[in-house]
């Protein structure tokens, strides 16, 4: 199945993914089988994007720690590196 992920405020991980968006097909249904597999393609360093928010499909917050978080083809992951401030 086919996920789409962008990254925002992580431009290491951008770097090491070639850009701000990337399409991944993986083999689980999970959040988890989508860690896995960006750990495979781009190794331990990916999990920087692992520590940040992640906002599904542009309406729903999904728990990083939550790794049986279940995904369907098509859905998009936005990465976000949240700061407080004010």
């Amino acid at each position: 199945m086919k996920i789409k992920c962008k990254f925002f405020g992580l431009p290491e991980v951008q770097k090491m993914v070639g850009g701000k968006e990337i399409e991944v097909e993986i083999e689980g249904h999970t959040l988890g089988a989508l860690q896995q597999h960006l750990k495979t393609i781009y190794g331990e360093s990916i999990q920087k994007a692992f520590a940040s928010q992640i906002l599904k499909n542009g309406n729903e917050w999904v728990n990083i720690k939550d790794d049986k978080h279940p995904l369907k083809d098509g859905d998009h992951l936005s990465f976000l590196l949240m700061i407080p401030g004010g």
